[in-house]
Order: C-alpha cells, then sequence, then structure tokens
C-alpha cells in the first residue's frame, strides 16, 4: 500500500533528504506544531477520569481498525480505477461487504450523545468543536499537518461535470420539465447553481452534503408556518404537516448517508453550509407568509436539480459506484423493516417501491429517485394552494372509510349495546323483574 492515498505517490526523489528548509523554517515549523496540539488539546471536550483510559484504549483500537480497512479500501479502488479487479490476486482478499468500516458513520453520534442543555451550553461545546477543527484544516492548508488521503471522500475518486449537469437539465426543460417559476425565484436559483459549480467543483460529495443540508430547511419552514396557523385558529392540515415530516426525515438520513463518505469533513463547507440553511429557513417563512404556492414551487425547482444533478453523477461514475459498498445508514434506511415514513412523503401507493441496496450504485440511484418523489409532491402541494387539493398521506388513501350509518340504524345499535350493559351490571333480587 502506498502512504499517500489512493492514487499511489510518486517516487521519493534520491536528492529528497537533502532539499530540507533551514533551521531556521524547521524549528518555526515545530514551535507552530506545539502550538496547534496544544489548542487541539484545550478545546477537546473533557472526559471523566474513570472512563478515561478505557475510552481512549477503545478508540485506538477503533482507530486503527478503521484505518486498516482504509487501506484496503484505497487497494480497491485502485483496481477499479485500473480496472484489474477481476485479474488481480488482491482482489481476492477484499472483503466489500465489511469495506463499509471504511465509511465515516460514527461522526453522527457525536452530537446524538449530548444530553438536552441549555443554549449557550451547547453553543459552547459546539464553538470549542468548530474550532478546533477550523485550526485542523488551517493547519493542512499551510502544510504543518497532514491530510488523511485514504479517508472519505478523497480516496473514492469520484468526479462530477458542471457541463453535464447544465446539459441534462437544459434537456429536461426542453423535453416539457421546465419549471414556470416566478422571476425572482428563477433568478434567485440560478445564482445559487452558479455558487454552487464554483466553489465545489471538483467535489461532488461535498456538493450533495450542502445541498442536502438545505434541501431539509424547506420541511422545517413549511412546518413552522402550519404550527402557526394552526396556533392562530387560521388553518388546520395535520395530513399536509404529516406529509412534510416524512420528507424531512428522508432528506435527513440523504444527508447522513453523504457524512458517511465524508462530505462534511471541511470546516469552510459546514460553516457556510449551516450559515446558509439558517438565512434560507427565515427566507422562506417570509414567502411562505406571503405565498405558499411560491415557496412550494422555488423548492421544486431545487429538487429537479437534486435529480439532474445525481443523475449525472451516477451515468459518469456508475462502474466505480458498482464496485464500492453502501454505507450502513443506507442499508438500515432503505432495507428497514419499518418503512412507514418512507413510504409517507411518495405520491404512489405503499408498499410498491422497495429499491436494493447492494452497492454504492444503488445509494445513489435511490437518493435520485427519492428527489423525484419530492418532485412530484412539491407539485402537488402547488396544486393544494391554488386548487384547494389536499395532500394527504398514501396510506390515509390505502384506508377505507367506514360506511356512512342511518339514524335507524345507529339506534338500534344503541339500543343493542344499552342491553348488553344492563344485564351484565343488574343484581336481582327475589320478585324483581326484566
Amino acid at each position: 500500500h502506498t502512504p499517500s492515498g489512493c492514487i499511489g505517490a510518486p517516487p521519493e526523489h534520491p536528492r529528497a533528504r537533502r532539499m530540507r528548509p533551514p533551521n531556521t523554517v524547521r524549528t518555526a515549523q515545530r514551535l507552530a506544531s506545539v502550538l496547534l496540539l496544544s489548542v487541539c488539546v484545550a478545546f477537546t471536550p473533557h472526559q471523566p477520569a474513570a472512563s478515561r483510559s478505557i475510552g481512549s484504549s477503545r478508540n485506538l483500537h477503533s482507530h486503527k481498525c478503521a484505518r486498516a480497512t482504509r487501506h484496503q479500501c484505497a487497494q480497491y479502488i485502485r483496481m477499479v480505477a485500473s480496472e484489474k479487479v477481476e485479474s488481480s490476486p488482491a482482489a481476492a482478499d477484499v472483503d466489500t461487504k465489511s469495506m463499509g468500516e471504511a465509511y465515516l458513520e460514527l461522526k453522527y453520534t457525536e452530537l446524538a450523545s449530548i444530553k438536552p442543555s441549555s443554549s449557550w451550553a451547547l453553543a459552547w461545546a459546539n464553538f470549542k468543536r468548530q474550532l478546533q477543527s477550523g485550526l485542523e484544516q488551517a493547519a493542512e492548508k499551510v502544510g504543518i499537518q497532514k491530510n488523511d488521503e485514504l479517508k472519505p471522500p478523497y480516496c473514492l475518486g469520484l468526479v462530477l461535470s458542471n457541463e453535464a449537469v447544465s446539459e441534462a437539465e437544459r434537456k429536461r426543460e426542453e423535453a416539457g420539465g421546465r419549471i414556470d417559476a416566478h422571476p425572482v425565484s428563477r433568478t434567485l436559483y440560478d445564482i445559487g447553481c452558479l455558487f454552487l459549480d464554483n466553489l465545489f467543483e471538483g467535489r461532488p460529495i461535498q456538493r450533495f452534503w450542502f445541498l442536502e443540508t438545505v434541501a431539509r430547511i424547506p420541511y422545517f419552514s413549511y412546518t413552522t408556518m402550519l404550527h402557526l396557523y394552526e396556533s392562530f385558529g387560521w388553518w388546520r392540515a395535520p395530513e399536509l404537516r404529516k406529509v412534510h415530516n416524512a420528507e424531512e426525515w428522508n432528506e435527513l438520513h440523504h444527508l447522513l448517508i453523504l457524512e458517511a463518505l465524508g462530505g462534511n469533513l471541511a470546516w469552510s463547507d459546514r460553516f457556510l453550509a449551516y450559515h446558509a440553511a439558517i438565512v434560507y429557513y427565515w427566507c422562506l417563512l417570509a414567502v411562505y407568509l406571503c405565498s405558499p404556492r411560491i415557496a412550494y414551487q422555488f423548492m421544486e425547482l431545487l429538487e429537479s436539480h437534486a435529480v439532474d444533478t445525481y443523475g449525472t453523477f451516477v451515468r459518469m461514475n456508475r462502474a466505480r459506484l458498482k464496485a464500492l459498498p453502501p454505507p450502513t445508514i443506507a442499508v438500515n434506511y432503505y432495507t428497514s423493516s419499518d418503512l412507514y415514513l418512507f413510504d409517507d412523503f411518495q405520491m404512489r401507493t405503499p408498499g410498491t417501491r422497495r429499491p436494493p441496496c447492494d452497492s454504492l450504485l444503488d445509494v445513489f440511484q435511490n437518493i435520485c429517485e427519492d428527489e423525484g418523489e419530492h418532485v412530484k409532491t412539491m407539485r402537488a402541494c402547488q396544486e393544494y394552494a391554488v386548487q384547494g387539493t389536499p395532500v394527504v398521506s398514501p396510506h390515509k388513501e390505502q384506508a377505507t372509510e367506514p360506511t356512512p350509518m342511518t339514524a335507524s340504524e345507529k339506534r338500534k345499535l344503541w339500543q343493542s349495546w344499552a342491553a348488553a350493559v344492563n344485564e351484565a351490571n343488574c343484581v336481582l333480587e327475589d320478585g324483581d323483574d326484566l
């Protein structure tokens, strides 16, 4: 294995050992490293003394196991890139089912394990985590700290072309799939696409993570407004709120999948995504307050763009995605026995869509199809806002409504029930007659 990552490192030049920086530069680098390490230790969350030794050894063991698997993953991906998987004898040593260990799926538990606390306590804990991550990223930028190229998404070697995405969007619109959005919505959408194309050039997994972080926000905004309307007594739509909750649950798992693939490793990406999400949330609240139809229409624009982007990504990386295993979070979500919420956001009969999840190709195809279902739901929500056609859970549509009873039938049923209660509870004495 080459220690520098997935694509191999060039051989060291014979004179490389003599081409070292002056002593002054090396001393400055060492001092900066010591300072960075001190700051990172100072801002590391405190661990109880009783569990520190046990926890440290367990984490070290897990890190070694994960790193060994990343080496295995890197070797396998290099064989995939060179199309030598079938002929290489090393491929027999690669267990693709266990390669999911190379993904970063334990990151989410860092937040999930924090107990509910005050806002300032949570904010301070998050500030320390983000500061440590930001310093580490800065150290990598200036060369003080070496980037681990065996971690996803660096070792995956996945690509995405902005031109191909634009071409897919153009073909969809020419085929009749253009969305007649409000001019302001269309302008903001075009600016957002241009921003993504330039900021995440050559980084498809990070781009998808940013999109999924922002894609969850509209459902938070919609649910907030529905709660507001119901609290004021203006309007009540529990079924619509239920559908939005199911949509957010689906987008959450897209986000977790991309976090497992390393989409949120960079502090700068997280900083940008979180702040963009907050701004987007409040803007959508204002839009929904004035026009729910436009709020749903703008989300249809974003979901359609997601379909084009994921579809292009699958076409450009099909062979490599097919050779890679799915993250555990994806397998648990798409093959779980409890898929009630998975059915609830789709405009189809519950139980009719049960996608496979045997490879990373299946995962991204499933995400692409999910985004297509979100597009259909957003169109239905716009019809609800214009024509009054309710959007309800598919489970409710499938349920059979009870047959209405006439007044005489209700009276007869009441009499039989009353007679049964009297017979069970009454105590007869001598001489009494029913």
